[in-house]
């Protein structure tokens, strides 16, 4: 390939220096005629008075200057034509190959130079098809993941409809979810990866407690080692500030990969473990290091060394066999380098594996949590409270206002941004504690909706807490709803939990 390149390129520029050439020829020639012609004429002008002898003399000088000045334009030609011919011969033989062989101590830095290129260019071209090839797997096997939760979503769906046994439906629908949450799994490893690679993923710090982070991290994965009859341990040690300020969304992104895959690669009477220690504290800062160990199938050293390159995977049989993106280590390598740490890899195969970091954040003893907020209920009460609820689908509404109905709230709904703001207006002053807003809809969007409530002429517009409900989650788009004077932000698929936190930090 780059050899092609390169003839291609020798060729053009043969064809340039060839038509250089040919027009300082005709440049030369014409110039020459003009300067004789001139020349004459000045000479006849000058000594017209003079014998005959005189003008056949200064004639003749005349025409010697000439045939000078174009020896010398035909030297330089023979020159040019020379510098060409051996340009030519130096471009064919490294179009073919034979440069080594064949170049004159004169062409050595040239041929270097080339060379050089040429071999940056075949690196590169290495390069560039190793990632094409890459990325082709990747997509064949990201089609996989996409489509077999859907293909299970849509067929325990077929069977739960066609069943009039309830623990038949039961266990249908806990199907189903179990997809859609591998399912959004997936989508967020794509979203994550495309900010990762735009360099617009950047954390959210926020203070919170590290232990109640761990609490929440077991209680994921002990009913899916239970299971999978593996033995799950969680050990924290001298963790004597509790309360750490980063991203605690992202620190759990980490670590549930790394947990995930520890279980999928361990087999049943395996054993996997979450070690996190407080390693040093000085000037309200402190270091902590995590450990995710299992005891399952390893990793060979050779494969090891590709992990957290992007679209790859140990191997194709590890594909084939436990599935996966290939996206979930290369997020979870860049997640703990935004934290100022890096990830560590112990493995052999076989005997298992070790992931671990270290993170160095913000600390203090104790930590003022959104739990502090909140009922600590399933189901809050938010008796006596008024909730309009907004989003085009239909649903979306019939989805929140059943789950909703056990806090006891009121709830109204509307469908698009400018009925919620009608309804709004034609309300009594207070008659809404709280607006959840989808953001793109027909008719009018939620930020102009809420832009325009906020700019009612009324008492209430501007204290009523408007809170963005959407599948917009890039941190553009939270930033959109801010400035149209919303609130606070909820992520769809909506998490009720986070949702009765938000709700009971709004009502109180």
């Amino acid at each position: 390939m780059a050899k092609t390149i390169f003839t291609e390129n020798a060729a053009t520029k043969n064809n340039v220096l060839k038509n250089a050439l040919l027009k300082r020829k005709k440049f030369v020639f014409v110039a020459g005629l003009l300067l004789a012609l001139v020349a004459l004429l000045e000479a006849f002008s000058y000594f017209k008075s003079d014998s005959g002898m005189t003008y056949a003399l200064t004639s003749l000088c005349v025409l010697v200057v000439v045939a000078g000045i174009l020896a010398y334009a035909l030297s330089f030609l023979r020159r040019l034509r020379h510098s060409v011919s051996k340009i030519n011969r130096f471009l064919s033989l490294a179009s073919l190959g034979h440069l080594e062989s064949r170049i004159t101590p004169n062409e050595n830095d040239s041929f270097v130079e080339i060379t050089e290129i040429m071999d940056g260019l075949n690196v590169m071209m290495e390069n560039l098809e190793k990632m094409s090839r890459a990325k082709s797997d990747f997509l064949s096997s990201m089609s996989h993941e996409i489509r077999t939760p859907m293909s299970a979503v849509i067929g325990m769906s077929q069977i739960a409809k066609k069943s009039a046994d309830l623990n038949r439906i039961k266990d249908c629908l806990q199907k189903i979810e179990d997809n859609s949450k591998h399912l959004v799994g997936v989508i967020n490893d794509i979203l994550d990866f495309s900010k990762i690679e735009s360099g617009k993923f950047l954390l959210d710090a926020q203070l919170f407690s590290l232990r109640e982070n761990i609490d929440f991290i077991r209680s994921m994965f002990e009913e899916k080692t239970s299971e999978k009859n593996i033995n799950f341990e969680v050990v924290v040690e001298n963790v004597t500030n509790d309360g750490i300020v980063t991203d605690s969304l992202r620190l759990n992104q980490v670590l549930i990969n790394l947990l995930s895959n520890a279980v999928k690669f361990t087999d049943p009477g395996g054993m996997v473990r979450l070690s996190v220690k407080e390693i040093a504290h000085m000037n309200d800062e402190s270091v902590y290091s995590f450990a995710v160990s299992d005891n399952g199938i390893g990793i060979d050293p050779a494969a090891a060394q590709k992990l957290f390159s992007p679209f790859v995977q140990a191997s194709a049989s590890t594909t084939k066999k436990y599935g996966g993106t290939g996206l979930g280590l290369v997020i979870s390598k860049s997640i703990v380098e935004k934290m100022g740490g890096d990830i560590e890899l112990e493995s052999e195969l076989g005997e298992g594996s070790t992931f671990s970091f270290i993170v160095r954040v913000q600390s203090q003893p104790l930590a003022k949590t959104a739990e502090e907020m909140a009922s600590g209920d399933t189901a809050p009460d938010f008796r006596g409270k008024r909730l309009l609820i907004v989003d085009d689908i239909a649903i979306n509404l019939e989805i929140a206002v059943e789950i909703l109905r056990e806090t006891g709230v009121e709830m109204e709904t509307a469908d698009n941004g400018k009925k919620a703001l009608d309804m709004f207006e034609a309300s009594p002053i207070g008659y809404y504690d709280l607006i959840f807003m989808d953001m793109q809809m027909p008719i009018m969007d939620g930020c102009e909706s809420t832009k325009s409530i906020r700019e009612l002429g009324r008492e209430d517009a501007k204290s009523i807490k408007i809170i963005a409900v959407t599948a917009n989650v890039m941190r553009d788009d939270i930033k959109k709803a801010m400035e149209a004077g919303m609130d606070g932000h909820i992520g769809k698929p909506i998490d009720f939990t986070e949702a009765y936190k938000t709700m009971s930090s709004m009502l109180r």
